[in-house]
């Protein structure tokens, strides 16, 4: 079942941002000066502006991206309250177009694919009931399967649930049978995330190819993985569905307490932002939303996403806090031989640099016209996301990394970037979590 040579070519598809990925913010800040004559850019109606000094950053960057061709962008930054540091003052920033041909702007509703940042969501179905004592992190994935086998390793190795949440599973990146929904199963066609139902999943970790390598013996970022995974916790915690309750699960447990009205799997969107091809063709929607939508489904806005921000980084009363909080703390490396990137619950965990201080975590995601990324800043009580509907992650990611080296202070607010916990409660930590 192991297949070592598709595991290789794929491993550095999605990978952490490294000193590379940091240097890149150079070549954001270059390009913004060159394109400084293009005039300013005013955000939106509806946008919560910050001081003069957030929004001229926040506009260097998006008259960047808009320059480069993304159509529309919504920003959400959220950061400690001067008065009170124990509490959160969020600003929002919303440019551009949400569907270009019929002059729609990007406003305070508008919702945006966020791909893979769905997979967070995942990852706090999960959070949420280890919280409860229901599952816990090395139970094997099978036991939730109804039955159903999954892949092992050459030597019997069995995937967990800290595997599967860590990208550690050895699944590939997408299931060998994704296109078993379209009319010639060979080929990929519209929808065929949409069309990929549970029995085609189970059939999927019977297919050849479906395990890359021993579960636990490396890191490759996987779909399929997290696509299992939400499927697993939402038939846990809604049992006896012909379909699989994903996007029920994600509203009744986190989206609806948390006051994310905006996010919804994205069948459901009712504002959403028309993606866009880099050359300016509309692209077609991800529309994840069959058996593997927990690594991709859902749509959120500005707003929402800093209130999932905010939650994660232990501002506010919400029971959910001390939930989405742990989902920071360490439970593994990406890999034995780059030991200092750790993988929380879906968020990749970034040790300082020379060029940033301080400790980050990561999510981003894109689709085929959507791009999105979320750092959160534990130690200084910060956050960026970014939305848009065009773009790619090389220009997206560098383009929030950037805002966070113009906005974070270079030393933490909360304690040392090097300790367990902040003051706003949240913080990496090691070993902690099980």
């Amino acid at each position: 079942m192991e297949n070592q040579d598709r595991g290789s070519a794929r491993t550095s598809r999605r990978q952490f941002i490294s000193a590379a990925g940091l240097a890149a913010t150079a070549v954001i800040t270059l390009v913004t000066s060159s394109t400084a004559s293009a005039g300013p850019t005013a955000p939106n109606p509806g946008s919560r502006v910050g001081d003069p000094a957030e929004a001229q950053a926040v506009q260097r960057v998006a008259e960047t991206l808009l320059n480069s061709g993304v159509p529309g962008l919504a920003f959400a930054i959220v950061k400690p309250d001067e008065k009170n540091r124990k509490a959160s003052v969020t600003t929002t920033y919303h440019y551009g177009q949400a569907d270009v041909e019929n002059g729609v702007r990007v406003t305070p509703r508008t919702q945006f694919e966020i791909a893979s940042e769905t997979k967070a969501f995942t990852a706090a179905l999960l959070a949420k009931l280890i919280a409860r004592g229901e599952v816990g992190l090395n139970d094997l994935a099978s036991k939730y399967s109804d039955g159903n086998p999954l892949p092992k390793g050459s030597s019997g190795e069995e995937i967990t649930l800290r595997q599967l949440v860590t990208h550690r599973s050895g699944l590939s990146d997408d299931p060998p049978n994704l296109s078993a929904g379209c009319a010639d199963p060979t080929q990929s066609c519209v929808d065929e995330k949409a069309k990929y139902t549970r029995d085609m999943l189970w059939e999927g970790l019977r297919a050849p190819g479906a395990l890359e390598f021993a579960p636990g013996s490396h890191w490759l970022y996987s779909d399929f993985g997290f696509g299992l995974l939400g499927t697993l916790m939402a038939d846990k915690i809604i049992p006896g569905q012909e379909k699989p309750p994903f996007a029920a699960a994600v509203a009744r447990e986190i989206t609806d307490p948390l006051g994310m009205m905006g996010t919804v799997i994205e069948t459901n969107a009712t504002d959403l932002a028309v993606p866009y091809y880099l050359d300016g063709t509309r692209a077609p929607l991800w529309n994840n939303t069959g058996a593997i939508a927990g690594g991709g489904g859902l749509v959120s806005t500005a707003e929402d996403m800093s209130i999932w921000a905010a939650t994660t980084l232990g501002y506010g009363t919400n029971p959910l806090k001390p939930v989405l909080t742990s989902m920071l703390e360490q439970i593994d490396t990406q890999a034995p031989e780059n030991p200092a990137f750790g993988m929380g619950m879906a968020w990749q965990l970034q040790p300082p640099t020379p060029n940033f201080p301080q400790r980050f975590a990561k999510k981003n995601g894109d689709s085929s016209g959507s791009n999105c990324i979320t750092l959160l800043v534990p130690d200084s009580g910060w956050s960026i996301t970014i939305l848009a509907n065009g773009g790619n992650a090389a220009m997206i990611d560098p383009a929030a990394v950037n805002l966070m080296h113009d906005l974070v202070p270079r030393r933490p607010i909360f304690g040392s970037s090097t300790g367990s916990s902040s003051g706003s409660d949240a913080g990496f930590q090691t070993g902690s979590f099980g």
